[in-house]
């Protein structure tokens, strides 16, 4: 009885500890510090995709970022497996869903070569010689600055997610139901087929996620099926899987540096690194609808100047304007490159005498997509700026998670990315 109870206490004083050194992490895409820039985290060889693979695949994913502070630095990573809604980690060992050793070294490190502004920058394949994933679901990737379990400090976490695909999602796009979202909507019906896959009670095991463009702030998730005929569940025929449009997205191209591109009013060398200044915004809310090809807020690290799009790159203070008058809420610049979020670093600042919106943000040279958004609660809406019109094109992933009755983790058993254009 003695040896039974001093088990449970130990178990009861390893799942603590776990825990506890998670009690800093945000199992989000998130940047802990400022010196670290332009994270990408994408499949090998497909930087506007996102970072979703399939399980036994061999296809990898990467991950690339640069440290500002210019100094050799000890980074280390490891991978947690989480659960459908990203709510918390599951409640299992390393070894369960892990083969390989966590807590391994980023020994891929390179230093920016002739650059005004001097970076070291770092890359990590996953899965690689030291570790691989063993089952599917939702992980999360983190990274931390320094190997010393107990002093180590994070500076990344991004989502990533593995399929081990057994169903087959198909989208059929139909016409709003609500009339007042006619002109402003994506709207679509979403149909799982488990043909040779049996589930069991499938509306309370199987949750399905939408997420547009990759945005996982505005994510449409925990989706039971309606109702199942045969092999085939309709996951939604009640206007629930709606998404604002939006207009396609603002570009900026600073691939090059050597002349002005799209998007761009004028680029300027001056004492402290290069000034780039976009085109006076303006709000596009009342606007018609105009087709123009995009990356659907998606960005990509390139160089068309000189050297290698890793180190050879520089770094450019990006100019922000956008002509209006002053709203009740902040107004921030939005796009993959800022995960979505309404950070102080990328915050406009209204001049009242001018009326503008500023900000200034370090960006890497490259192609950006962007919008103008307001801070709603804590989330990001384009509308009150963008506007948004139903003939706009997006990207949408759908996530099938199954929930195994007596299974100690979400499986993630199906996945479709389709665009817009396809309804």
């Amino acid at each position: 009885m003695r040896l039974f109870s001093y088990c449970c206490l130990l178990s009861l004083f390893t799942l603590t500890n776990a825990l506890a050194q998670y009690e800093d992490i945000i199992l989000e895409d998130y940047v802990y510090v400022t010196n670290i820039k332009s994270v990408s985290f994408f499949p090998g060889g497909n930087p506007l995709e996102p970072p979703i693979v399939y399980l036994g695949n061999r296809q990898n994913l990467f991950l690339s970022f640069d440290d500002m502070d210019n100094v050799q630095k000890e980074f280390s990573y490891e991978i947690v497996h989480c659960n459908k809604d990203w709510s918390a980690f599951t409640d299992m060992e390393r070894l369960e869903y892990i083969d390989g050793f966590q807590d391994e070294e980023i020994d891929d490190s390179a230093f920016s070569i002739n650059t005004f502004i001097p970076y070291i920058n770092y890359q990590l394949p996953l899965p690689n010689r030291d570790l691989s994933w063993t089952i599917s679901g939702n992980y999360l990737l983190i990274v931390y600055e320094g190997m010393d379990l107990d002093e180590r400090i994070p500076v990344i976490s991004r989502r990533f997610m593995v399929v081990d695909k057994q169903v087959n999602v198909i989208q059929k796009g139909r016409r709003p139901l609500d009339v007042s979202k006619l002109r402003t909507h994506h709207e679509f019906d979403l149909f799982v087929n488990n043909k040779d896959f049996p589930i069991i009670d499938s509306r309370n095991n199987v949750f399905v996620t939408i997420i547009q463009n990759y945005r996982w702030d505005t994510a449409i998730e925990d989706l039971n099926p309606k109702f199942t005929v045969g092999d085939r569940m309709t996951i939604d025929n009640t206007g629930k899987v709606s998404f604002p449009a939006y207009k396609e997205f603002r570009p900026i191209d600073i691939r090059t540096l050597d002349y002005t591109s799209n998007g761009i009013r004028s680029i300027d060398l001056n004492a402290y690194g290069t000034d780039v200044l976009l085109n006076l915004g303006k709000s596009r809310r009342n606007s018609y609808y105009t087709t123009v090809p995009d990356a659907n807020g998606q960005f990509v690290i390139q160089n068309k100047d000189q050297g290698s799009d890793r180190v050879g790159g520089d770094y450019a203070n990006v100019i922000f304007t956008l002509e209006s008058h002053e709203l009740e809420e902040e107004v921030y610049v939005a796009g993959r490159f800022t995960d979505w979020k309404p950070d102080e670093m990328y915050r406009m600042r209204y001049y009242e005498d001018r009326e503008v919106y500023v900000a200034e943000v370090l960006l890497k040279q490259g192609f950006y997509d962007y919008f103008y958004a307001v801070d709603v609660d804590g989330q990001l809406d384009p509308a009150p700026i963008e506007g948004s019109w139903a003939d706009a094109e997006n990207m949408y992933q759908v996530l099938v998670y199954l929930q195994e009755p007596g299974g100690r983790y979400d499986r993630l058993i199906g996945y479709l990315n389709f665009n817009s254009n396809k309804f």
